[in-house]
């Protein structure tokens, strides 16, 4: 019934819907108009900034075959901005671009945002005169940053809708800002150096592979410490981390653990396919992140099964956050596919929850997890759907 969680790595990028045919037809109606464009002027700096962006790509591709992907076009494409006309940049773009997508990338509509967004801060950028001025940095720091808010658009948009939708921060990605403000710095320096000299392009390499190194690190460990299908922490961090929540002497004294357990989720995925299991899974895991305060700990345990630390709660409170749970759980509308790729919509899913309270400042995370674990079979041995506990088991 239950499953260790497995770390994996996470792939970042939806899969792409647009044909080979839609792909080449873009980037060549992108390519063509530019190089028609671009002064010959440009075309020696334009070489650089692709090559230099080429051989970035390759070195990290070499060296991080098996980890998560990390975007390394955006430096470049920043520098370029703040250096060449519109048409060399475009030209540097779709370069860029082109051997992401021959390399296996699968998000065409990143691409295409990516040479809108190169195109909007080109706008904001107006080549003045004194490059290396404080309004001239501030403005190139600008367009750099209006280039990946454009290009980076859907995976900051699901970072600023957690917060607002309630759910964790924890849960938001592996450093999306952090990850944004030191491409836009490497970028706009890269840019305002090239002004000088184009000589100086090649030796942004270092610190980019620097920059590149330290995002797949993030990357990493957000993979190693979350359930893939769900993003709640995996079983192995949610340990360590409520281990290190009840080291306080008053979290020891008033907290619980709930153990959620999903009902008939076997019967589910025969009748409907393992797809829409796997999106009710989702489904349960967003409801758990928004039903349960900032600093409580939430991860999938294993299969459909749930855990969740409550530090500082008494047991009043922890069945009444089960409750609320609960509640949830079932009120949900999931749509989905079923066994046959049709649309269809899973409601009455139910869940069976126990609840395990701290008594003395001597109870660990397993002991709590035994206990918890206990009333949960208890729960569903009473016809599921329902919350136990100890204090619930005392009244009755």
């Amino acid at each position: 019934m239950r499953t260790g969680g497995i770390a994996t790595a996470i792939d970042l990028s939806p899969p792409g819907r647009w044909s080979h045919v839609h792909v080449v037809a873009v980037l060549t109606g992108i390519l063509v108009p530019a190089l028609v464009l671009a002064p010959a002027i440009s075309w020696l700096t334009a070489l650089v900034f692709a090559l230099c962006g080429l051989v970035h790509a390759e070195l990290a591709r070499h060296r991080a075959l098996d980890t998560p992907g990390v975007p390394t076009a955006a430096v470049w494409i920043i520098g370029a901005v703040l250096v060449l006309p519109l048409a060399a940049v475009l030209v540097v773009a779709v370069v860029l671009h082109a051997h992401e997508l021959l390399r296996g990338a699968r998000d065409v509509g990143r691409v295409l945002a990516s040479v809108g967004g190169a195109t909007l801060a080109w706008l904001v950028w107006p080549s003045p005169a004194d490059v290396m001025s404080t309004p001239a940095v501030l403005v190139a720091g600008l367009a750099g940053l209006a280039y990946l808010v454009m290009a980076d658009g859907p995976a900051l948009l699901g970072v600023v809708r957690r917060p607002i939708l309630a759910v964790h921060p924890a849960e938001a990605g592996p450093g999306v800002y952090g990850n944004l403000f030191a491409r836009a710095a490497l970028g706009v320096l890269l840019g305002l150096f090239a002004h000088f000299s184009v000589f100086v392009v090649p030796f942004i390499l270092l610190p980019a592979a620097y920059l590149q190194r330290a995002m797949r690190g993030r990357a990493l460990h957000h993979a190693a410490a979350h359930d893939a299908k769900t993003q709640l922490w995996n079983h192995a961090a949610w340990q360590t981390l409520s281990t290190a929540a009840l080291a306080s002497h008053r979290a020891r004294a008033r907290s619980a653990v709930l153990m959620v357990d999903l009902d008939h989720f076997k019967r589910l995925n025969d009748t409907y396919g393992h797809q829409a299991g796997d999106d009710v899974l989702t489904s349960v895991a967003h409801v758990l992140q928004t039903t349960t305060r900032r600093g409580d700990i939430v991860a999938r345990f294993g299969g459909e099964e749930f855990s969740i630390l409550l530090p500082g709660v008494t047991e009043h409170e922890a069945n009444e956050a089960a409750e609320r749970i609960r509640h949830r759980i079932e009120a949900l509308d999931v749509t989905t596919t079923n066994l046959h790729g049709q649309p269809t919509t899973i409601s009455g899913v139910t869940a069976s929850i126990g609840v395990a309270t701290t008594h003395h400042t001597e109870a660990g995370v397993d002991d709590l997890l035994v206990k918890a674990d206990r009333f949960l079979y208890e729960a569903k041995e009473l016809g599921r759907n329902r919350v136990c506990g100890p204090a619930l088991a005392a009244a009755a």
